[in-house]
């Protein structure tokens, strides 16, 4: 995670934007199942989805002037507002519908991804940077 810049990471965060927008207003070919209003295989993919789009989001916060802390947080709040918008873009394409399910289970996806990517550092992994030295660099 920390060979990457901050501006590649931030990159990474702009391209997961588009490609999410992108895949939540492409026009569906199936037919909406009313019975998949709360559980169905399209929350699935809003909790992997919303999943990927934080931890990618949190490692372009956490690149810049953010705290970890506060870039998990962000990247949540800021996963979630992407949603939202989403859904109300989906009234205006075919086959698509907004749903207050999509949003929690991308919200779901997102806070878990956020946690896991603010502790990674407890489980064990290398540490991101120099603030993880615990002796002095010598010349």
């Amino acid at each position: 995670m920390g060979t990457r810049s901050p501006d590649r990471r931030c990159g990474v965060a702009a391209a997961a934007t588009v490609l999410l927008l992108l895949a939540s207003v492409v026009p569906s070919p199936f037919d909406r199942h009313p019975e998949w209003r709360w559980v169905g295989p399209d929350k699935l993919l809003h909790l992997v989805g919303h999943a990927g789009y934080a931890v990618a989001l949190a490692e372009a916060f956490g690149a810049n002037r953010w705290s970890e802390r506060e870039a998990a947080i962000l990247a949540v709040c800021v996963s979630t507002l992407h949603s939202l918008v989403a859904g109300r873009l989906q009234r205006h394409v075919s086959g698509r519908a907004f749903e207050a399910a999509d949003v929690v289970a991308g919200l779901l996806g997102a806070a878990v991804a956020a946690w896991g990517w603010y502790t990674r550092d407890a489980s064990g992994a290398e540490p991101v940077g120099d603030e993880g030295r615990s002796e002095p660099l010598s010349s």
